[in-house]
């Protein structure tokens, strides 16, 4: 399980970009990050929900991007939408074609393995040490919906 770059087409490719600031971002463009990055730029905003999510998910549970942009709108949050790889890349795009999207910058990570680089993006996320097992987790700190005020992580979900 790797991040899936290599299975992008050259368009595709070239709508991957590092992110430098959400003031800088823009519709259909998908922006490499870190979490650390994430938290940093967060801090102007009073309330953000971060949802890491893995596009190609099929479950029941998983919801269309719409779901949790509307979710925010009404509840007044700055919404970061973060996949886990560029499996389901077009699908993704297409979804938020008025939002940006962001993509966990793997190489930052040093490891184009899904499971390694999820993690230690996750632990950051969380403020843990990055090589913490997720067995190490506590359980009131597991989900993919992370709740922040300016900057700060207030609260983790694991659905709306």
């Amino acid at each position: 399980m790797t991040n899936d770059f290599d299975k992008l087409s050259e368009t595709q490719k070239a709508l991957v970009v590092p992110f430098e600031s959400f003031d800088a971002t823009e519709a259909g463009f998908v922006y490499k990050v870190t979490a650390s990055e994430l938290k940093s730029g967060l801090k102007d905003y009073p309330k953000a929900m971060v949802r890491v999510f893995n596009p190609k998910c099929s479950s029941n549970s998983c919801q269309p991007l719409a779901y949790y942009q509307q979710y925010a709108d009404d509840n007044g949050f700055y919404l970061v939408q973060v996949m886990i790889s560029y499996a389901g890349f077009e699908e993704a795009v297409r979804q938020t074609s008025n939002r940006p999207l962001f993509v966990i910058d793997d190489a930052a990570y040093g490891s184009k393995l899904r499971p390694v680089y999820e993690r230690y993006f996750t632990n950051e996320l969380l403020g843990l040490p990055r090589k913490t097992k997720y067995d190490d987790i506590p359980e009131n700190m597991t989900g993919q919906i992370y709740i922040f005020e300016f900057g700060t992580l207030k609260e983790v979900k694991t659905e709306l």
